[in-house]
């Protein structure tokens, strides 16, 4: 009996390596079409700057398909991130990081010129501190949190605060958007779900479980509130002891 179990064990270990090997492979493939793609943009948008032929008509078109690029590059590495999530829980290699440093830069390399001209906001209150996190998911956290945000809401842009409290740091992802149904709430975290007024608007549904996965693993927390005037996530990280 004992034999069985083990067994049985040992293949549904296997299944999943198996699972989480096939989404890296596909997804690794989807990579390479994509690099190609922004690389190509990049360097016409340099090459039309140079020889002095960047009309608003063509700076608005390249913005666009930069957002979409990014949209679709964040959507592999979410599926990247699932297929590793499923075979385990994500590992972290947490370094102490100057967050508002890193929200600055993250501003600067994903949100920086839009093609619908809104701005990221970013508030900071108290005195900063540093936090023991793993940089690679903390970007994971907030360009989704912030992606969304931008996603779901027009008007002025969101506003990303940092407020340094006496034993943790605070951060806020606040939007004046279409908000969250009640109902839909408490099932956000969750593998694929996706609001009952989301639309068509693009998504898996992946995001904000991969961020909830992310938050945990980083010793943090997670929680939302949403109305008629917008949505509000607040994640809450420890300091880096002295």
């Amino acid at each position: 009996m004992l034999k069985h179990i083990n067994r049985h064990a040992v293949s549904q270990k296997s299944l999943l390596e198996m699972k989480s090997e096939y989404i890296s492979m596909a997804t690794h493939e989807f990579r390479t079409p994509i690099t190609a793609i922004s690389s190509s943009i990049e360097l016409l948008e340099t090459k039309m700057q140079l020889d002095e032929l960047m009309m608003p008509f063509y700076e608005r078109n390249i913005s666009r398909i930069k957002e979409e690029i990014t949209i679709l590059s964040n959507m592999v590495d979410d599926i990247l991130t699932t297929g590793s999530m499923v075979a385990g829980n994500p590992v972290t290699q947490p370094e102490e990081t100057d967050v508002c440093a890193f929200a600055k830069m993250i501003r600067q390399q994903y949100f920086h010129k839009r093609a619908d001209k809104r701005q990221l906001r970013i508030k900071i209150s108290g005195t900063p501190r540093l936090v023991n996190i793993d940089r690679s998911q903390l970007a994971g956290i907030l360009t989704n949190l912030i992606s969304n945000a931008f996603k779901y809401s027009s008007g002025q842009g969101p506003l990303l605060s940092l407020h340094y409290r006496k034993d943790q740091l605070r951060i806020k992802v606040k939007d004046s958007g279409i908000g969250i149904p009640e109902q839909d709430i408490r099932f956000l975290f969750t593998p694929f779900f996706r609001a009952g007024n989301v639309g068509s608007r693009e998504g898996t549904g992946l995001g904000l479980a991969i961020v909830k996965a992310f938050v945990t693993s980083n010793n943090g927390t997670i929680v939302v509130s949403s109305g008629k005037e917008g949505s509000v996530f607040t994640v809450t990280f420890p300091y880096a002891r002295p």
